[in-house]
């Protein structure tokens, strides 16, 4: 009787298992969430304007450009000319070019910090990124911004840390599982951007004195890559 109660059960438990079994895996057809598919590090390899001409050679030729987007939302990156040139404008930025090793310290590996936001554990089309401009004294400040003929902010007058924060959402994006190593930054009509520095409490004040319409419409093309920021940035300058 007892076998042939387990021979009877035997079918049951096979269906049992089963079940578990498919309810405990993940739809293969299920495309992975883009934030997921955004984080690592990545490495800019081509940047294009609004009219499809190759900037990169021009704009981002100071150091590699790297960046690191995390889970936890934050960003590192040396892509500190390249954000300034979105910015502040191919003209404003080519008059200013002599500055940048100043600014962003690249012997002293300083890298340009901020964060990004997205729609998490969904598939889509755009996201936020914020970038943090550190300018190390007042005097680099102030000649910047009398190349770029702008008036500095009023909160920021009398600092002598000056960090302006850039902030562009709706950025579009491009990464699929298909080709999972490869994404598309597309800097649009449709990108909002905001720029502001932040009061003694954190609070943000906003910066008026840059008119958000000029910034540069552009694609950004990058690549992934298998090493750290850290280790990159420690390899390229022992090579160099």
């Amino acid at each position: 009787m007892k076998l042939v109660k387990s021979i009877m059960t035997l079918p049951a438990l096979l269906l049992f298992a089963g079940i578990l079994f498919f309810s405990g895996c993940e739809d293969p057809d299920e495309p992975t969430p883009t934030n997921e598919l955004m984080e690592g590090v990545w490495e800019v390899s081509a940047l294009y304007d609004a009219a499809d001409v190759e900037k990169k050679d021009s704009v981002a030729a100071f150091f590699p450009q790297w960046i690191h987007m995390d889970d936890v939302n934050s960003v590192n990156s040396t892509m500190g000319p390249l954000f300034m040139w979105i910015v502040y404008g191919n003209s404003r930025f080519i008059a200013v070019t002599s500055k940048i090793d100043e600014v962003f310290k690249y012997a002293d590996l300083q890298l340009t910090e901020g964060e990004w936001f997205i729609d998490k554990n969904k598939v889509v089309d755009n996201f936020t990124v914020e970038i943090k401009m550190k300018f190390p004294t007042m005097e680099t400040l102030t000649e910047i911004f009398d190349i770029f003929n702008l008036n500095l902010p009023e909160v920021v007058e009398d600092a002598m840390d000056i960090i302006i924060y850039h902030r562009f959402k709706y950025v579009g994006v491009e990464i699929n599982d298909d080709s999972p190593d490869k994404m598309v930054w597309n800097f649009t009509d449709a990108v909002e951007p905001r720029y502001n520095t932040k009061d003694q409490f954190g609070d943000p004040v906003l910066y008026q004195g840059l008119d958000i319409n000029t910034f540069s419409r552009c694609s950004i093309v990058l690549e992934r890559k298998a090493k750290s920021l850290t280790d990159m940035i420690t390899d390229y300058t022992a090579g160099s």
